[in-house]
């Protein structure tokens, strides 16, 4: 009869040491980043208070035809188009079980982060109404993490989804 109890005493406590909370947090990730555009006196200013989504799949960007035009008020009303149509296809999947995995607002310098991710294909996501220095801004960027990995995103001029307007 001890030996039954001594095995279940060491059963369980394998068993404890097999589901300690502190090991699988050790495989999750961080993701910091920073959302930041270059105005055109070449001024880098950061997208303070900006929400930030961490999402589980793409959505579909639309094709914004600047190249088929000059005149500037077709150019802005594509641009406007396109990130109205950004937005619309993003509202569409937010409320789709187990898209968004979390969301945050950045801070004054531009700055976030998403602790205690598992590891995955993630992407981050800015759209309407977001703007910066008065300019419409997008953004939809893969993110890699692999356990206890620390990743790092620049959201800026460089990588917009749509052009900022």
């Amino acid at each position: 009869m001890r030996s039954c109890h001594l095995s279940i005493a060491i059963f369980i406590l394998l068993l404890m040491l097999c589901t300690d909370p502190s090991a699988s947090q050790a495989q999750e990730g961080t993701i910091t980043g920073q959302v930041s555009l270059t105005n055109q006196e070449g001024e880098v200013v950061y997208g303070d208070w900006i929400r930030v989504f961490l999402t589980s799949e793409p959505i579909a960007i639309p094709e914004v035809d600047l190249a088929s035009t000059s005149v500037q008020w077709e150019r802005q009303s594509r641009i406007n188009t396109g990130h109205m149509d950004f937005f619309v296809n993003f509202r569409q999947k937010l409320n789709v079980p187990g898209y968004a995995v979390e969301d945050k607002l950045t801070r004054p310098d531009g700055t976030f982060t998403f602790n205690r991710i598992h590891p995955g294909r993630y992407y981050i996501v800015i759209t309407f109404p977001t703007m910066i220095a008065g300019y419409k801004c997008a953004w939809q960027t893969a993110v890699d993490v692999a356990g206890g990995q620390s990743v790092s995103v620049a959201l800026n001029n460089d990588n917009l989804v749509i052009p900022a307007h």
